[in-house]
C-alpha cells in the first residue's frame, strides 16, 4: 500500500496547478464513491433547498454569536441522495476566504463528490481547547459551531452524517479537537501544520493523515517551541507530531507501524497498519516545506519556505474518498 503511495506522490508532483496537501493511495481500493439514486429537493426546517452548483454564504446562530461559513454545492446535487462533507479550518490570521482561495478544494479534480465547507473563525481564530488566540481566550463554543454547521447543512441539502474534516495550523488544532471530542462525527480526517495532545478524550476510530513540512518553524516535526516569534506567543509549546499520531492509532486500534521514504520528492512516510475499520493512521514529512499550505507559493517569509511541486488538496480528496 505503501508503493502506491510513493507512486501517487509522485505522478502529483509533476503536474499541476492546483494549490493543495498531499498522501497516499491504498492498493485495490476504488477511489469513486459510486453514483447514487436521484434526489428530489425537499424543504427541511422552513429552510429553502440548495441549488446544484451554488457558492453560498451562510450564517448561523452559536449561544449568542452569529457564525459564518462559505459552502459549495456540487453542479450534480441531484445525483444522490446524500453527499459526504469537507470542511476545512483555516489558519490563525487568516479567513475562510484565505483557505477557500489556497486549498481550493471545491474546485479540484474529485472535489465534485462532496459538498465543501469552509468556516469562519472569531477573530480569525478556532478555540481548539488549548489555541488560539480571541476565540480561545473569549472561550468560544467552535465545537457548537461544528454542530450548527452541521445542522444547518442538513437544512438545504442531503448530508451524510459523517464529515471529512481537514484544517491548517490552528485549523489543524480544531481537526484533532473534534477528533478528540466527537470522533463519532467525523469520517476522516487530514490536518496539516500543528497538532494537539490526544489526552482525555472520548474513544472512536478514524482514519488519519497527517501531513507536516519538515523545515516548519512554527509547529516543529520533533515539538519544542516555535521559533518564530509571531507564532510562539500564540502557539507555545507543540508536542512532536508523531506523538499525536502514534496516539490517534493506538485508539484506532492499529497493531503495526511501517517506514518508507521516496527519492523524488525526499517525502518520508510512517504508516500504522492492521486498523479495524480502514481507521488507518498515517504521518507524512514534506522536506523543504515550511509553515505553507503543500502546493501554494510561501508569500510570507516569516512562515519560511513552500513546496509548489506538490498537489496535496487533490490527494487529500483521494483519502477522503477511500475512507
Amino acid at each position: 500500500m505503501l508503493h502506491n503511495f510513493i507512486r501517487y506522490l509522485a505522478t502529483l508532483g509533476r503536474t499541476s496547478r492546483v494549490r493543495v496537501i498531499f498522501t497516499w493511495p491504498m492498493a485495490g481500493r476504488a477511489l469513486g464513491l459510486g453514483a447514487l439514486a436521484a434526489l428530489m429537493a425537499v424543504w427541511i426546517g422552513g429552510q429553502t433547498p440548495a441549488t446544484a452548483g451554488q457558492r453560498l454564504e451562510r450564517s448561523v446562530k452559536v449561544g449568542d454569536m452569529n457564525r459564518n461559513y462559505i459552502v459549495y454545492i456540487p453542479d450534480n446535487l441531484a445525483a444522490r441522495t446524500s453527499w459526504p462533507v469537507i470542511m476545512a479550518f483555516h489558519p490563525a490570521l487568516a479567513t475562510a476566504e484565505f483557505m477557500e482561495k489556497t486549498a481550493m478544494f471545491h474546485a479540484t479534480p474529485g472535489g465534485e463528490n462532496f459538498i465543501v465547507v469552509y468556516p469562519q473563525g472569531i477573530k480569525r481564530t478556532f478555540n481548539a481547547g488549548d489555541c488560539c488566540g480571541p476565540a480561545e481566550r473569549q472561550n468560544v463554543d467552535d465545537l457548537g459551531f461544528y454542530q450548527a454547521m452541521i445542522a444547518d447543512l442538513k437544512s438545504i441539502a442531503p448530508i451524510k452524517d459523517k464529515i471529512y474534516i481537514t484544517g491548517f495550523s490552528n485549523g489543524a488544532m480544531m481537526v484533532y479537537h473534534i477528533l478528540c471530542k466527537m470522533p463519532e462525527t467525523v469520517a476522516a480526517a487530514a490536518p496539516f501544520a500543528a497538532v494537539l495532545p490526544m489526552t482525555q478524550c472520548n474513544p472512536g476510530q478514524v482514519a488519519l493523515l497527517h501531513v507536516h513540512g519538515g523545515a516548519d518553524e512554527g509547529s516543529p516535526v520533533d515539538g519544542g517551541y516555535p521559533k518564530k516569534a509571531i507564532m510562539k506567543a500564540r502557539l507555545g509549546y507543540m508536542p512532536p507530531v508523531i506523538d499525536t499520531v502514534r496516539a490517534v492509532a493506538q485508539r484506532n486500534g492499529c497493531s503495526s507501524s511501517t517506514s518508507i521514504g521516496e527519492g523524488n520528492l525526499g517525502t518520508s512516510c510512517t504508516r500504522f497498519d492492521g486498523c479495524p475499520g480502514n481507521a488507518d493512521a498515517e504521518l507524512c514529512i514534506i522536506p523543504g516545506l515550511g509553515h505553507v499550505w503543500p502546493g501554494a507559493k510561501a508569500e510570507y517569509s516569516q512562515f519560511g519556505p513552500g513546496r509548489t511541486d506538490i498537489r496535496g488538496t487533490q490527494a487529500i480528496i483521494s483519502f477522503f474518498l477511500n475512507h
